[in-house]
């Protein structure tokens, strides 16, 4: 072999082991400078056996131009690395600018449910196309399956790290109820101004209850709380300005108006007929400015935190090793209806106000949650067939316990407690009668026990079974539980109220 082919090989290999460094990282640093010593001894011995002419100058100009070529094409790979891979997967997939000023995140998250509910009451009868009536019949039990959630988010930033946004397209149980097509639920862009101040525009959830606030994959369950569905603010429209500190953080808002905060649904009075109480709380996700039905709307909440860091409160869960944090949380909010119709088929002038509080702790292993809402309304004018309804006001207050304790690595158990009364129980006056507004709506609190267990078979993907039950009845006036598993009960014959209901489900959840 000649000492140009001899040479030759060495060189490139000493090429190989030189990209090998730029490529493996600081792993495989200590095999490549091995490989580099013998390569270099193994030049000292060429050159020993071929004296002083082992090197021409036409060889050493091509032997300079392979290095120079080698350790640039290793530089170049090394100063990507170290700029920040600019696609890749960080709980979630992203696409980045080497400078990081332009970044899309994209994620999804996915529910699949069943659920099987038991309810004593009768079915009422109901026609058929063909025009043949069924008649009122038992139906104690109903199971389903349901793509509870499936959602599309992006997310990131542009121009630079302070511009950022957040879109969700839901296409599953959207905001105007229309499963499997796809509706916007997130849509806002937030300017992080500098030592803590931030303003955010556009659609999002207002702050007000935590449990609303932290995201549907980082529930303690299968789905949030019958307490939180009574309560809770939805997505609305409008603006907030955030600071956050060390320690605490506070967020205020203001908007068209924050729902759906207690929607009684229809009900009818005798003599009169039917009565639609609308709501005190206006969802205005996806509406229009001339849809504005409030006067004004603004809500604020503030929350210190005792211990831990702020991510830690991003989720229900505490795994076991993770840093544990103990936060206290409390937020007001109020309300004013317009009074108008706003092309819609009711008036409604109805004010709300209320308080909510509410404590955290994670153990790592173990987590602990409460929470308390105090609200009044005053219905404003109602309608019924016509005839204006005074329905006065209602005080409503309601509370929360749950937690959760990991008995493996991948297994956690919990369970929750529910009480609300939706305060229902004024005396009402219609066409010069006088009625206990809760004597014709039934019953009019919620009284209920969850338990269940989580089997994690990767971080993000998580089987839950759940069981529920109401150990009272649940009138039609109660908020959607759609969510929760249960249905409105209905009057038995005789006028008699039916009795408790539970509900079994199970869920497998995945997020990407």
């Amino acid at each position: 072999m000649s000492l140009t082919t001899r040479y030759g090989l060495v060189a490139g290999t000493t090429a190989l082991a030189i990209a090998g460094t730029a490529f493996g990282g600081a792993e495989s640093d200590n095999d490549a400078l091995a490989q580099i010593a013998e390569l270099k001894q193994e030049l000292a011995e060429l050159k020993q056996q071929d004296g002083q002419d082992w090197l021409t100058e036409q060889r050493a100009s091509e032997i300079r131009g392979i290095v120079q070529d080698v350790l640039a094409d290793a530089d170049t790979r090394t100063s990507l690395q170290n700029s920040g891979a600019m696609a890749g997967y960080n709980n979630g997939f992203f696409l980045a600018s080497p400078d990081g000023n332009f970044k899309l995140n994209v994620q999804g998250f996915m529910q699949v449910r069943w659920t099987l509910n038991s309810a004593n009451g009768p079915a009422a009868a109901f026609t058929l196309p063909n025009g043949r009536t069924i008649p009122q019949r038992n139906v104690n039990t109903k199971w389903g399956f349901e793509n509870a959630d499936t959602y599309l988010d992006f997310s990131g930033n542009v121009v630079d790290p302070s511009w950022k946004f957040k879109v969700r397209g839901n296409f599953a149980n959207d905001e105007a109820g229309n499963s499997g097509n796809m509706g916007l639920s997130f849509a806002y862009i937030e300017k992080d101004l500098g030592d803590g101040l931030s303003v955010r525009v556009g659609q999002f959830r207002a702050p007000w209850l935590r449990e609303e606030l932290v995201d549907d994959p980082y529930q303690l369950g299968v789905d949030r709380s019958v307490f939180n569905s009574s309560f809770t603010q939805g997505f609305s429209q409008g603006i907030q300005v955030g600071y956050e500190a060390d320690a605490f953080r506070v967020d205020a808002w203001y908007g068209d108006g924050f729902g759906p905060s207690f929607d009684a649904g229809t009900f009818q009075l005798p003599v009169i007929g039917n009565v639609n109480i609308a709501g005190a709380g206006y969802n205005t996700a996806n509406t229009a400015w001339t849809q504005n039905t409030t006067k004004w709307s603004f809500a604020a909440r503030g929350e210190y935190k005792i211990s831990g860091d702020w991510s830690t409160f991003d989720d229900f869960t505490s795994f076991r090793g993770e840093e544990g944090g103990m936060m206290v949380g409390v937020a007001v909010r109020g309300q004013v209806g317009s009074g108008t119709t706003n092309d819609f088929s009711f008036t409604d002038d109805a004010e709300i106000f209320g308080v909510t509080a509410d404590f955290t702790w994670d153990f790592g292993g173990a987590n602990l949650y409460a929470a308390f809402v105090y609200q009044d309304i005053d219905w404003g004018n109602q309608n019924a067939g016509g005839t204006p309804v005074g329905l006065g006001s209602s005080t409503q207050y309601g509370f929360m316990v749950q937690g959760g304790y990991f008995v493996t690595e991948e297994i956690e158990i919990y369970g929750r407690y529910d009480y609300i009364n939706y305060g229902l129980d004024q005396d009402v006056t219609v066409a010069g009668v006088g009625y206990k507004l809760s004597d014709i709506l039934g019953n009019t609190k919620y009284n209920g026990l969850t338990i269940g267990a989580n089997y994690f078979f990767a971080p993000n993907v998580k089987a839950t079974v759940e069981w529920g039950y109401n150990f009272d009845s649940l009138s039609s006036l109660t908020p959607n539980l759609t969510n929760s598993g249960f249905r409105p009960d209905v009057t038995k014959p005789g006028g008699q109220r039916a009795d408790g209901q539970w509900a079994l489900r199970a869920q497998l959840q995945l997020l990407f």
